[in-house]
């Protein structure tokens, strides 16, 4: 692992960048927080395309959840494998080969819709292989953080790395509104697939040192086994990643609604979407950086419910407006408490397990955050269906809510094992 003194430039810096960006002092760090961004830009392009071309398609808020749900299930399934991967080969390698997969799916997208050969069975094929690749990818993604940057700097690259998600969040789907406008959804899959070239290239191009010493051995389902194990007997996870799947199914399903909130709510179109999800993604920016300033949890618990309550607010004022602006502006804090709260979460769990079953602790964290997405899709599509999409966004607001209360009950006031 690199680990190198702050250079000269970075001491005149003011101490709050310093503290901010500190993770960025790493060189391989550098590399892979450059690359992951231009990769997520054409992620979020992506994201955004494959929700609008879906509803376009079939005019269907089932569907939009369907589709989800396929891309979603794969990632159960392999979550707890793809973490043994990740404690047992070079998580790199493991990184490589997946993104590689994602480009070719994204250029497979594009191809079939630029020749107008796309149907809602070619969608769900190719979201099903991305929920195959992000099974194994995720965990050993997860992983790989502490072994470019240290258990030291290891909360600051975690909020790092959601900061250039969500400002790849903010300019991803900004972009495909556009061209979605202009040129076609088909644009979007095609740049997704070249913009893999770049987190590509920069795993490529960084300096490791030999990888440590991977200690996992036995059977898979003994290895499995010791992931879960792992989670029950460190005090605080298991309540954490329960808050994290009420949070994701009741909560963050709100993304699923998007589409039908912008054209049947608030009476815009591809390029207003897009606005939407990229001031979702300002907040979210805010956020993570935040998060990175801050530096460690001392009291998880006020972190993750205050964040969880603003959240749950945010998002019930959003269900309640048809006013474009209103929503708009309500999706800044939306994404800024939720951001803060993803990244509190994962940082908490890594911080208080060992290096040594992080793969498999993070393949159960997979899992729960995979299993949030097909149960989220599924209940806020049916559910829209038959409420509107706006009483299924409060109903979720007041699970949040109480979910947090009940995390000061359950939760510790610090999880790290330091």
């Amino acid at each position: 692992m690199e680990h190198d003194g702050i250079d000269s430039e970075s001491t005149i810096l003011p101490i709050g960048l310093r503290r901010t960006f500190a993770s960025l002092r790493h060189p391989a760090y550098r590399i892979y927080f450059t690359g992951q961004f231009f990769s997520l830009i054409g992620t979020w392009m992506q994201s955004a395309a494959l929700s609008w071309l879906v509803y376009e398609l079939t005019g269907s808020k089932v569907m939009l959840g369907l589709v989800g749900l396929v891309s979603s299930v794969p990632m159960v399934l392999l979550s707890t494998w793809g973490g043994i991967l990740a404690d047992r080969y070079p998580r790199r390698t493991i990184l490589l080969i997946c993104q590689i997969a994602l480009s070719i799916q994204a250029f497979a997208l594009a191809i079939l819709v630029l020749t107008q050969g796309i149907h809602i069975a070619h969608l769900m094929v190719l979201a099903g292989m991305l929920g195959i690749v992000s099974g194994i990818e995720m965990p050993a993604r997860q992983a790989f953080v502490v072994e470019m940057v240290g258990r030291p700097d290891l909360m600051n690259a975690i909020a790092l790395n959601a900061s250039v998600f969500h400002a790849a969040r903010i300019l991803g789907p900004a972009v495909a509104g556009l061209l979605i406008g202009s040129l076609g959804a088909g644009w979007c899959f095609l740049a997704n697939g070249i913009s893999y070239g770049a987190i590509i290239a920069a795993l490529l191009a960084m300096h490791l040192s030999v990888p440590p010493a991977r200690k996992a051995s036995g059977s898979a389902w003994s290895q499995a086994s010791e992931g879960f194990r792992v989670v029950l007997r460190t005090p605080g996870v298991v309540a954490l990643l329960a808050l994290l799947l009420l949070v994701g199914i009741f909560g963050w399903s709100y993304v699923i609604l998007m589409p039908a909130i912008a054209r049947d709510d608030l009476g815009v179109g591809p390029e207003g979407y897009g606005l939407l999800m990229s001031a979702a993604g300002v907040g979210a920016v805010a956020g993570a950086l935040l998060v990175a300033f801050l530096g460690e949890v001392k009291d998880g618990r006020a972190v993750v419910s205050g964040s969880v309550i603003m959240f749950a607010l945010s998002i019930a004022v959003v269900s309640f407006t048809t006013n474009f602006t209103v929503a708009l502006v309500a999706l800044v804090p939306a994404g800024f408490s939720l951001t803060a709260f993803f990244s509190s979460t994962n940082t908490m769990i890594q911080s208080s397990v060992s290096d040594e079953v992080r793969g498999r602790v993070m393949g159960v964290y997979t899992l729960v955050f995979a299993s949030m997405m097909p149960l989220g899709s599924l209940q806020a599509g049916s559910l829209a269906e038959i409420l509107g999409s706006a009483t299924t966004i409060r109903i979720g607001a007041s699970v949040c809510t109480l979910a947090a209360l009940a995390a000061l009950k359950w939760m510790p006031r610090n999880m790290s094992r330091n």
